[in-house]
């Protein structure tokens, strides 16, 4: 009709006068879909979902990520000096620093795969940021491989010492097979359990088997340490080299024991970040490097005229067969009497120490009862 007519035009004239005129002469009486067109055209980020903040979750295992790949870069350092210099090593020496290689390259790998998956990939699905993926599946186990790897070199150079310590180094193997149970359930579990919000239950389990490789790595330490101490002569240059390598053996295990430490304290108190992954990463980069670098570290040691007879003492490497071999005073350490020579170890020592003035003598020797060691004075060594 055409009353209704005008009346819809005059209606309608109206509220495009108003939507034009509202944000001018009233912006209260502006229309809704006025205000969001308006709303996007200011800030077009409106238009795309509420993201949640990454800073403590893929933020850190960013983070992570980048001292990993710096670490990864030491560790190919690392492994090129050790096999140009240690040509004369075992097999099973070698084997062993590729086996590291390998898992360390591999966790790379995982490392650099859960970056990209999360934040370039699904940076804008919420939904995925919440489920897991392979790599951040098989985190937990491969972080503990690889430390309870680098945790065999050290339990081996405990063993070497003698006998009195083996029951220790059992205690330590159990305590590896406790580290490798937590790891194994918790990939199980983020298998199991995709959601993150679910997983996070079970990250006590991380706090449990960071806490038994602090505890063990002390031990080990400890009595590397305390063996060392015990070693002392009384002479000066014995007793300096004595406390490099107590220094050496501290600094080595202090880094490796602070990230471990901080992975168990961030696992109990946040479980909801992810703080602790990115200090997992790190830390299994540093048992690698210190691995390494403790195989590393006796060639620049026996460098020296007594160097390598006193590095033989942690276990670092097994000298050469002979029953008898010409050396320095340094073997005046009890650590390095046998306890079959004649006239028992107060007449060896004797013996040894009238031989330091003389500047040369013979003896057959032991490392702590880790058999017969041949040990000259060159620092020549075989790796373990």
């Amino acid at each position: 009709m055409p009353g209704c007519s005008r009346e819809c035009c005059t209606t309608s004239l109206i509220s495009q006068t108003m939507t034009r005129m509202g944000p001018i002469l009233a912006p209260e009486m502006s229309l809704p879909l006025a205000n969001s067109a308006a709303s996007s055209a200011t800030d077009p980020s409106s238009l795309f979902p509420k993201l949640p903040s990454l800073n403590g979750t893929y933020g850190a295992v960013l983070i992570g990520t980048y001292v990993s790949l710096i670490l990864y870069g030491v560790t190919l350092h690392q492994a090129y000096r050790y096999f140009r210099l240690s040509s004369s090593d075992s097999p099973g020496t070698k084997i062993y620093v590729v086996g590291l290689l390998t898992l360390d390259t591999f966790h790379t790998v995982v490392c650099m795969h859960i970056s990209y998956w999360y934040l370039v990939e699904n940076y804008f699905d919420p939904l995925r940021l919440y489920t897991g993926v392979w790599s951040i599946n098989l985190l937990s186990v491969l972080v503990g491989v690889t430390i309870i790897s680098c945790q065999c070199f050290y339990a081996r150079r405990v063993y070497l010492l003698g006998r009195q310590y083996r029951l220790l180094v059992l205690a330590t193997a159990i305590m590896f097979l406790a580290e490798l149970g937590c790891s194994i359930t918790l990939s199980v579990k983020a298998f199991v359990e995709p959601s993150y919000t679910d997983f996070r239950k079970f990250a006590w389990l991380i706090s449990v088997a960071f806490g038994i490789v602090v505890l063990a790595d002390v031990l080990l330490t400890g009595v590397l340490i305390l063996t060392l101490n015990r070693s002392r002569t009384g002479f000066r240059r014995t007793d300096s080299m004595i406390d490099v390598l107590i220094l050496y053996a501290m600094c080595t295990g202090l880094l490796t024991d602070i990230f471990s430490a901080l992975i168990f304290i961030f696992a109990l108190v946040s479980p909801s970040n992810m703080i602790y992954i990115g200090c997992d990463s790190v830390a299994a980069k540093l048992y690698v490097n210190s691995v390494l670098a403790a195989l590393n570290f006796r060639r620049s040691f026996a460098s020296g005229e007594d160097s390598g007879v006193l590095a033989g003492v942690v276990g670092l490497f097994r000298q050469p067969r002979p029953d008898t071999e010409t050396t320095s005073g340094i073997m005046s350490s009890p650590l390095f009497l046998n306890s079959k020579t004649s006239g028992g170890s107060s007449h060896a020592m004797q013996r040894l120490q009238k031989g330091r003035l003389e500047g040369h003598v013979t003896v057959q020797a032991h490392v702590l009862g880790s058999g017969p060691s041949g040990l000259s004075a060159s620092g020549s060594a075989h790796a373990i």
